[in-house]
């Protein structure tokens, strides 16, 4: 009991310390005067002036689109951050819509023509508006995606690194095949699509070298990254912070016999999802109450109206609505398999079947003897929690299936790593002297 009460309180101080350091960090950047951003940010938003809300690639894809319409309100909110009071601006997030023109004019008007903020949006953090502040003192936003993406790639080096030095040379092969399949490359088309990213592989290294150390600093660290993925992200592909750590941990204790009993890992997997989902709620509560103290009006209810479109349960007419509750699985898995359309069950339903055959295929020819059961079902329950939030987050997962397909990286890192675990591959015979 002592232990538990010890954990419990190790994870509510490390849940208030990042959200403390994060909040006064965006704090900091919002004091940097807008006048000192203004060169940079007005480069920025005459890219986005003329652009297209979404900028379809290679044919129309759903897997190769730029989000413009999405930054465009993420840079307008990170300017209207550096009008007033910089510990209340932060909270109180508003921006300019544009009116008749649409947000990308309402981005260049505000830096252009200091339009005032008409749109509340306080229902996220934009933690993220903190390195976009900072950036455009000496960069546009072409530049500040180039950082990302390479800090990306350069985070993702670091965990196959680690891997290398453990001995698992395969399992990185198979980490960047996952990624290969989610077209990670197209992560550099906007700022939205990257935090979640960066997140997930600045997690990934950290939880290689302690998972060693026990089961503590694993929960401290789903408490780290379920405060800041609520932070920065902007909802796209927040379960990669949780999921993917968690995968290269299972996979990496089942290669070298730690597992323990299906009990023991379940219950592991479950203490570290408590924690990481505690925190991720925890800190849109806190923000929530925040703005209802500042401000007098309820901050819980709008965005649990915006909460309500986004499961399905109050979709406005006007808006695009999926057919079934199922239809935002299908929807992403279209966009894997690189449809056009938002949904096209014959694309989607033949692509995942030829590759479960595939897949079964190498496991009945090179299947081993000795099968990794308690692997498989910690690796296949951890994928299928993807599906779980397309089928929670069913609207949400259904209109912006070009960009949350990418969370689908989980499950096939985790069809990969489980049959890995459970084929034995044939050694070359040395031959006789």
């Amino acid at each position: 009991m002592k232990h538990k009460l010890r954990a419990a309180a190790g994870c509510g101080a490390v849940f208030a310390a990042t959200l403390a350091v994060l909040y006064l960090l965006l704090m900091l950047a919002a004091i940097l005067p807008n006048d000192a951003l203004r060169d940079h940010m007005e480069q920025s938003a005459l890219s986005y002036r003329d652009a297209e809300p979404y900028a379809f690639r290679s044919g129309g894809r759903l897997n190769d689109v730029g989000d413009n319409y999405a930054d465009a309100i993420w840079l307008n909110v990170s300017w209207h951050m550096g009008k007033g009071n910089p510990a209340l601006s932060v909270l109180n997030t508003r921006y300019y819509d544009g009116e008749a023109y649409g947000e990308n004019a309402g981005l260049y008007l505000s830096v252009t023509q200091d339009a005032p903020s008409n749109t509340d949006y306080t229902r996220y953090w934009h933690g993220s508006a903190m390195f976009f502040r900072f950036f455009h003192l000496f960069l546009d936003v072409g530049g500040i995606k180039c950082v990302g993406f390479v800090t990306f790639l350069l985070l993702a080096a670091l965990t196959s690194l680690l891997l290398l030095r453990r001995g698992h040379g395969d399992l990185a092969c198979l980490l960047w095949l996952s990624l290969a399949a989610v077209q990670f490359w197209n992560v550099r088309l906007s700022l939205e699509y990257q935090p979640a990213f960066l997140l997930a592989f600045a997690l990934c290294p950290l939880v290689l070298h302690f998972e060693r150390r026990g089961e503590l600093p694993l929960l401290l660290l789903c408490t780290a990254g379920g405060t800041a993925i609520a932070f920065f992200d902007f909802l796209t592909t927040e379960t990669l912070t949780l999921l993917l750590p968690m995968l290269l941990v299972t996979a990496v204790r089942a290669k070298e016999g730690r597992l323990g009993t299906l009990r023991e890992g379940f219950g592991l997997l479950g203490r570290c999802g408590v924690c990481w989902l505690a925190a991720y709620t925890g800190t849109f509560a806190v923000k929530w109450t925040a703005v209802t103290l500042l401000t007098g009006e309820n901050a819980f209810r709008t965005a649990l109206e915006f909460a309500a479109v986004r499961t399905g349960t109050a979709v406005p007419a006007t808006e695009l609505q999926p057919s079934s509750v199922f239809s935002a699985v299908a929807a992403n898995l279209t966009a894997l398999f690189g449809g056009t359309d938002r949904v096209q069950p014959g694309r989607a339903g033949v692509g995942t079947v030829l590759v479960l055959l595939a897949l079964g295929s190498v496991w009945y020819l090179f299947r081993a003897k000795n099968a990794q059961k308690t692997a498989v079902w910690m690796l296949l329950t951890l994928g299928a929690v993807v599906f779980l939030r397309y089928l929670v987050l069913n609207n949400h997962s259904y209109l912006h299936a070009f960009f949350t397909y990418r969370a689908l990286l989980v499950p096939i890192f985790a069809l990969l790593a489980a049959l890995r675990l459970n084929i034995a591959l044939p050694q070359r015979k040395r031959r006789r002297g």
